[in-house]
């Protein structure tokens, strides 16, 4: 990032949380928007080493899945936190200062679920494609024999 780039992102988010597109995100997230939106920006241009204008989706999804995700909010407010980003984004092109915004903040509220689960912190269960082969089974080779009878190692 350049000497002046933390600089301009928060004067960004500074316009952001005064203008009038803060009211459409819920009350309790406001209280936080400003440092959650400087947190997810400065983590987007790091992702890459980019300025700002020059951010791109798997930057919006690093910050937002990395980032943003291990920020210690409260739970009532922490879902919200794609939907501030992806506001943020639009207006960030609203203003003209960044290319594609609405793009990317379409792209950030896509991300809820897999923002939700990284914020989590659980690991998502492995699901196996089918049930277990048993005993009785036809063997899976073809033979026509019962798996125990056929290739089952005892």
């Amino acid at each position: 990032m350049g000497p002046y780039t933390r600089e301009r992102i928060e004067n960004w988010v500074g316009d952001f949380c005064t203008s009038d597109a803060i009211r459409r995100i819920a009350g309790g997230l406001r209280e936080y928007a400003r440092d959650v939106l400087v947190r997810f920006l400065v983590a987007a241009c790091e992702h890459r080493d980019v300025e700002p204008e020059d951010v791109e989706e798997a930057d919006v999804k690093s910050a937002l899945l990395g980032t943003v995700a291990k920020l210690n909010l409260p739970a009532s407010v922490k879902g919200d936190a794609p939907a501030l980003c992806g506001a943020f984004l639009a207006d960030l092109e609203a203003q003209g200062r960044l290319g594609g915004g609405r793009v990317l903040g379409a792209y950030a509220g896509a991300l809820k679920d897999a923002f939700e689960e990284a914020a989590s912190g659980k690991p998502k269960p492995i699901v196996r494609p089918g049930s277990r082969l048993k005993r009785n089974d036809p063997c899976p080779c073809g033979s026509g024999k019962k798996y125990k009878k056929c290739c089952m190692i005892e």
